[in-house]
């Protein structure tokens, strides 16, 4: 007898299981993305010990009549697709009743269904390999579903099921996550015969946002907005001061679907690229209409990962529209935090024409005069920091500014970093950015890695200034090399570590993404400008007496978009007096 055989039909659908049916949340996913692609406008999902006893959805959709609802058991039975075509454009969450059988050979499965021209429904029950039971039944109108013992019959695959606890909180995630899409549905959660979730329908998305996200994450968020040809995004996302510990609240959808697609986080995360410090990510609510043409979905068995026809028009869409909507919540957020600060602030320490021989706060370069259209938002037009009345320097890095009620505290390497990174962008977009060549080349060693990253962006370090020739390996395995050029801008700054910088560089670039692209290289020079500038910035433990604390603090004016430096450290804290007067216990 061969060795090669056909297999039964219960252990493809088992196998097939595998692909869908993770554990109990998955079910629940199936089974709600079919009532939503029946035009449900009430969904009541409930679960005994977190869905693995049993789990329970109810609709009030279409309905099945008799025959479909039996082949609905079958496999590859579905209602939405007809040929090839339809599933190269398909729209729809799911494909009707074909996760069912699939569901069905590892639990008992029943469903009662009914459609509104019928009379009387149908109740079917499946195990295994198809139908048991089948009689009309007497019910309401759409879908009830229930699953018992969920991987009764295949214990290998139960024991790595969780707690209850563990599998019901995954339940209400992804209820979490349909639910900001449909804000127009009903949605209840049952769980162990007590209502855990109610979300009653809204009148527009931003209402289902506050409604189903933990308090605080909804906190100012700003409408996002933008479209081409053949995509649209629309959303929301939060300012740089409201961020979260994990990325548990970044929320993408494709035409309607929740999905988990890294091209998708990638470019979202790359819209606030120089406001988020490490470790710490936004709120984000994005929905990205597509056309169905343009977006594949049969990626993943359980399409949370799509592929998109053209992902650099789609990356480049949500970077625009997520960086324009964060740049004025931010700026707004900022403005509502310190004007009230800046109010009766006098005293400002003024910088005037000084000389500091050091070089830590000279005055934009005519080479690079700044035009009316490149110049960066400011803060605020109506906020001044350099009107604040300077109090001193605490700590050796932090400059301590006085207002009418409250104090301000800058961080002088983080805002000195943004001042030198935005006049350096300008510099790179307006073509304008003078190199200084070094009378004296800069000789050090690299590793031989980052001699090869470096050697391979000479274009890139060209255009942001920077001119370096690689030589001979040592006997140690480094390489040496000659640093012959700079920025004009960042030449003579006291303490830059350029070969820190170079390292830290090459490091950076070479880091996993596209740099083909003009995205890419563009990310790529924001790298190489961030660490050139955060290397010539002040340091902690930099002296600054009051005249280079005000010429800071004029540029910081001119020049801060965001409360961050390029590497996302915050900037500046603020205390007001009414927290002051707290902690000394005059309230």
């Amino acid at each position: 007898m061969g060795k090669v055989r056909v297999l039964p039909s219960e252990l493809v659908n088992q196998i097939a299981a595998g692909e869908v049916v993770e554990r109990p949340a998955s079910v629940v996913k199936e089974l709600v993305e079919n009532a939503l692609d029946a035009h449900a406008t009430q969904i009541r999902v409930a679960i005994r010990e977190g869905g693995m006893a049993a789990i329970s959805v109810s609709d009030d959709g279409t309905g099945m009549g008799p025959e479909d609802a039996r082949l609905a058991f079958e496999r590859h039975a579905t209602s939405k697709l007809e040929s090839a075509e339809d599933l190269a454009r398909v729209s729809s969450l799911g494909f009707r009743g074909e996760a069912l059988p699939s569901i069905a050979s590892v639990a008992a499965v029943r469903m009662r269904t009914r459609q509104r021209e019928d009379a009387i429904g149908t109740e079917l029950e499946g195990f295994g390999a198809g139908i048991e039971r089948s009689a009309p039944v007497a019910c309401a109108e759409g879908t009830t579903i229930e699953v018992l013992e969920l991987f009764g019959r295949v214990p290998a695959r139960r024991k790595f099921l969780k707690s209850a606890v563990t599998e019901a909180s995954h339940v209400v995630r992804w209820l979490e996550r349909i639910a900001l899409a449909r804000p127009d549905v009903r949605f209840e959660l049952e769980r162990d015969g007590r209502r855990a979730l109610l979300w009653l329908p809204t009148r527009d998305a931003r209402e289902r946002v506050l409604a189903v996200l933990p308090p605080g994450a909804g906190e100012d968020l700003r409408p996002v907005g933008g479209e081409t040809p053949t995509l649209r995004v629309t959303g929301f996302a939060s300012p740089t001061h409201v961020l979260r510990s994990g990325p548990s609240d970044l929320h993408v959808y494709v035409n309607g679907r929740p999905v988990r697609d890294r091209l998708l986080q990638f470019a979202v995360r790359d819209a606030y690229r120089d406001a988020l410090p490490p470790g710490r990510y936004p709120v984000v609510v994005l929905f990205l209409q597509v056309d169905p043409g343009e977006v594949d979905v049969n990626v993943h068995p359980a399409k949370w990962e799509v592929r998109f026809r053209d992902p650099a028009a789609v990356t480049a869409l949500l970077r625009r529209a997520i960086g324009a909507a964060v740049r004025v919540g931010t700026s707004a957020a900022l403005e509502y935090r310190l004007a009230p600060l800046a109010q009766g602030g006098g005293g400002a320490v003024a910088a005037g024409d000084f000389d500091l021989s050091a070089g830590l706060f000279a005055p934009t370069p005519p080479g690079v005069a700044e035009s009316a259209d490149s110049r960066p938002t400011a803060a605020s037009p109506g906020l001044s920091f350099a009107r604040l009345r300077y109090v001193g320097q605490a700590l050796g890095l932090y400059l301590v500014l006085e207002g009418e009620s409250g104090l301000v505290l800058i961080d002088q390497h983080a805002a000195h970093e943004r001042v030198l990174f935005e006049r350096l962008r300008r510099a790179v977009l307006e073509d304008k950015l003078e190199r200084q060549p070094l009378l004296v080349p800069l000789e050090l060693e690299l590793s031989r890695a980052d001699a090869e990253i470096l050697d391979a962006n000479a274009e890139l370090l060209a255009r942001a200034g920077i001119e370096l020739e690689t030589g001979a390996a040592t006997l140690r395995g480094t390489v040496r090399a000659s640093l012959r050029s700079l920025p004009a801008l960042l030449a003579g700054r006291r303490g830059a570590s350029w070969p820190e910088m170079l390292a830290e560089t090459a490091r950076a670039l070479a880091e996993p993404g596209p740099r083909e692209s003009r995205d890419g290289l563009e990310r790529a020079l924001h790298e190489l400008l961030a660490s050139s500038a955060c290397h010539a910035a002040v340091r902690k433990g930099d002296r600054l007496d009051p005249r280079e604390a005000g010429a800071l603090l004029e540029a910081l004016d001119d020049t801060l978009w965001f409360p961050n430096c390029p590497h996302g450290r915050p900037i500046l804290a603020t205390l007001d007096r009414a927290e002051l007067e707290r902690r000394f216990l005059r309230r």
